[in-house]
């Protein structure tokens, strides 16, 4: 039983229902609003340590929610929305969203990305060595290992493992990541950006063309993701 508190913002009272019964299953408080004053009144009284939110809510959309709460809190953000194109999912993930569901989503991977924001929001320092089945990345030694066998990388492509490791699970923007690692004259040279990523999934992926740990969503960003089922050790 965990007891970390998550709210649940949706004005479709059926998937509110869903979710709660699946999160209050696995040992979540709950609590839910249903528009965006709501939202941000629980926000400020429940303290939650999660929030799940839909974009289009009444009286307050779930950006006006978004941006309003971040002027005061921190808490990890996943949005749930309908909407599927790339520029709503770019501009909630600016405006400070840790990860964005387009409806519909399997309660499965729901769940797995609340996993890691909550560990995210409870280790805000990443390890500074993370041993996985396949791979090991020492951040402070800049030592990678795949498959047994070290593996050399450029300072370059260091800079991007340690942003998208350090953010683990968490979808990064190509923006975002061209700013971190290049500044931000750089920010609109995407292509420039995958090219390095194709680099880096092949010194690091077990199988390079179906990445493990180095995901795309596609027109987005990236993310580093811990599969489900593999459980890093000391």
């Amino acid at each position: 039983m965990t007891g970390e508190r998550i709210l649940v913002v949706d004005d479709e009272q059926q998937i509110v229902r869903a979710l709660s019964a699946n999160l209050e299953a696995r040992g979540y408080v709950v609590a839910c609003a249903r528009d965006g004053e709501e939202a941000l009144r629980q926000i400020a009284d429940f303290s939650p340590e999660l929030v799940i939110l839909d974009l289009g809510l009444p009286l307050r959309s779930g950006l006006e929610v978004l941006e309003s709460m971040r002027v005061f809190s921190q808490v990890p953000v996943i949005i749930v929305s309908a909407r599927t194109g790339d520029p709503d999912k770019i501009v909630a993930l600016d405006a400070g969203a840790d990860d964005y569901l387009t409806k519909p989503f399997s309660i499965g991977e729901l769940l797995a990305r609340v996993r890691a924001a909550l560990r995210r929001s409870s280790s805000p320092d990443a390890p500074p060595v993370l041993r996985l089945a396949q791979l090991t990345i020492d951040l402070v030694q800049m030592v990678a290992i795949r498959d047994g066998v070290e593996v050399h990388l450029t300072p370059l492509e260091w800079k991007i493992v340690g942003v998208l490791v350090r953010n683990e699970g968490r979808l990064v923007t190509q923006r975002q990541l061209l700013s971190e690692v290049w500044g931000p004259s750089f920010v609109d040279d995407s292509g420039f950006l995958r090219v390095h990523m194709t680099h880096i999934r092949r010194k690091l992926e077990p199988e390079p063309a179906r990445p493990r740990y180095f995901r795309t969503d596609p027109g987005i960003g990236y993310r580093f993701q811990i599969p489900l089922g593999e459980v890093p050790t000391n």
